[in-house]
């Protein structure tokens, strides 16, 4: 039980960590022209899913630059520092095979989730909804914004 509990505890640690990355990105001015590629492409393109995904390549050269400083390199380093590797390989299964299905999609909402109808939010207003995963630390943080 106790293992379980620390896993969990691990889990949102480095959610919380994502968040605050993801937040931070959008007030440096050289990292915010690199995001805003990605939600760019995703308004004029919606959800896709690409083979290329496997290797964590998302749309474009940009919007890969912008997964790999602000997901996969803090998760790498986060997994080394913390030894729970699992959360690298649920963040590689998610990136690759999940992610583009759902992230984007304007027809998938569970408000839990941070999502398809919740995460598209966050494209048109960058100073709402940063989280990965689960909206928790929006909700903690009042960057929160809810389907209306």
């Amino acid at each position: 039980m106790q293992t379980i509990l620390i896993n969990i505890v691990m889990f949102f640690l480095w959610t919380l960590i994502l968040y605050w990355i993801h937040r931070v990105l959008h007030y440096i001015p050289k990292l915010q022209d690199i995001h805003q590629d990605h939600h760019d492409y995703v308004i004029e393109h919606g959800p896709s899913w690409n083979w290329k995904n496997i290797f964590i390549w998302v749309d474009t050269w940009k919007s890969t630059a912008d997964q790999w400083v602000t997901e996969v390199i803090p998760t790498v380093i986060f997994c080394y520092l913390t030894g729970y590797w699992w959360i690298a390989i649920f963040y590689w299964a998610w990136s690759a095979f999940i992610q583009e299905w759902i992230e984007h999609n304007e027809k998938f909402n569970l408000p839990i989730l941070t999502s398809g109808k919740w995460h598209l939010i966050h494209h048109k207003d960058w100073t709402k909804n940063y989280g990965v995963f689960f909206s928790i630390w929006d909700r903690v943080f009042g960057t929160n914004e809810s389907l209306k």
